[in-house]
């Protein structure tokens, strides 16, 4: 919803289209819509301006964070034979699939393994989510097959939309995009990320700002959902951008809060200053010890005994060959917010791989509070890119992440034509004044 929204009454740009009306061409006029008032002109402007300012990258943000909604679809669509699975009441343990693939393709360099689905991803060394992988069926025990786990498209999708451009390894990368800027909202990130973050705020303040905007009062709510006919494309334009607007705006407000919470921490500390529970730092590394080293196994035991109610959903290991070396686990309990996703596991927990201490990114224990459990184990992060879900299901979030481009659409034609018509009245007065 942007500056398209001046509409206050009278004469219109829509009603200059080289047509005269005449009493029996006149339309039936639509309840009229309340006045706007000089502060609400102050949300018009400044809902245009800054979707005028940063439309443009708002809208690459969108576009491609719809994308990356079927990211892993379209890794499946382009290589099905990879994630055929054989039903199986004895599959494969995961570990099993490992040492499998680290047998077999010592070039693979395997450190971990990952659930999707059916199957399993055994990962070969990476950089910036670009990994090659061993596709393995568990329920055979049978490799589908050996190659990249992600189409380039995909991963240039990944570098704009969730790395801003910063994540070496990936297409796109600019090594500019990393620098730190100063402190924003009390945390230093790079430029890209800074960026990023500032588009998370721009989408609460156009959802915000676009809401109050649209308000037509409780008399005439009803008209606030109409599209008006045979009033001209400016009138059909800026009631589509208004209804369209005022549908998305709690999808956009999701997105936008969500967003800022990946590189902020005011999004943290306004949800628990509403809710029960407290936002917390990052937990320290582990302790390293200085004992034998621990197989996978033992330290898998150590992470479930963390978590006795959780299941383990990926596991890889960090040189743990090496003082100061660790085995990581992702596990998931309950609803998943990341099932659908290629690093399903919504908690993370590290084990020095010499009997040293733990890193735990997830809350424990019978008193800690739903709202906290919901936030630390990132179900925010599944609602924003919608792993909350499967692949029918989310093309809700879809449908919603593609509205910016009407939004864009409709908003630049409001104003160009609003423009176009102010220039025209000032020639005008300028004629007559001759």
């Amino acid at each position: 919803m942007s500056s398209e929204l001046l509409t206050a009454g009278g004469d219109h740009p829509g009603a200059r289209n080289g047509h005269v009306d005449t009493p029996a061409r006149r339309p039936r006029r639509a309840k009229a819509r309340r006045p706007h008032g000089p502060v609400n002109r102050w949300w018009i402007r400044l809902h245009r301006w800054t979707a005028l300012v940063l439309g443009l990258l708002f809208l690459v943000e969108a576009t491609t964070g719809a994308v990356l909604l079927y990211g892993n679809d379209l890794a499946e669509l382009a290589h099905p034979e990879r994630y055929r699975a054989t039903p199986s009441d004895n599959p494969l343990p995961p570990l099993d699939a490992l040492r499998m693939v680290q047998a077999r393709h010592p070039g693979l360099g395997a450190t971990g393994v990952q659930r999707y689905g059916d199957i399993y991803l055994v990962r070969g060394a990476g950089e910036g989510r670009r990994y090659t992988d061993a596709f393995v069926d568990p329920g055979s025990g049978r490799i589908n097959g050996i190659g990249g786990e992600l189409p380039e498209f995909v991963l240039l999708m990944i570098n704009i939309h969730d790395c801003g451009l910063t994540c070496p390894g990936l297409p796109g990368y600019q090594e500019w995009m990393t620098a730190k800027l100063p402190p924003l909202f009390g945390k230093e990130i790079s430029a890209g990320y800074y960026l990023l973050g500032l588009l998370g705020v721009l989408g609460v303040f156009l959802a915000v700002s676009g809401a109050i905007v649209w308000w037509p009062g409780l008399r005439a709510l009803a008209g606030g959902f109409l599209v008006r006919r045979g009033r001209g494309a400016y009138t059909r334009d800026l009631d589509l951008h208004r209804v369209i607007g005022i549908v998305a705006v709690p999808f956009l407000l999701m997105w936008g809060f969500t967003g800022a919470a990946f590189f902020y921490d005011w999004p943290a500390r306004a949800y628990f200053a509403a809710l029960p529970g407290s936002a917390r730092p990052d937990p320290a590394p582990p302790t390293p010890g200085t004992g034998p080293l621990l197989t996978f196994e033992q330290a898998r035991d150590v992470a479930l005994a963390a978590h006795p109610d959780a299941r383990v959903a990926g596991l890889d290991s960090v040189h743990p060959e090496q003082p100061g070396g660790m085995y990581t686990f992702r596990l998931a309990r309950g609803h998943d917010p990341y099932e659908y996703w290629n690093w399903s596991g919504s908690i993370s927990v590290a084990v020095d791989s010499h009997g040293g201490g733990i890193q735990d990114y997830a809350p424990t224990g019978p008193d800690t509070p739903a709202t906290q459990r919901l936030w630390d184990e990132g179900f925010y992060y599944g609602l924003h890119f919608g792993t909350l879900v499967g692949p029918g299901p989310r093309v809700i979030w879809l449908l919603f992440g593609l509205t910016p481009i009407p939004l864009a659409v409709t908003g630049l034609t409001v104003w160009l034509t609003k423009r176009r018509s102010a220039r025209n009245r000032r020639r005008r007065a300028r004629a007559s004044t001759l």
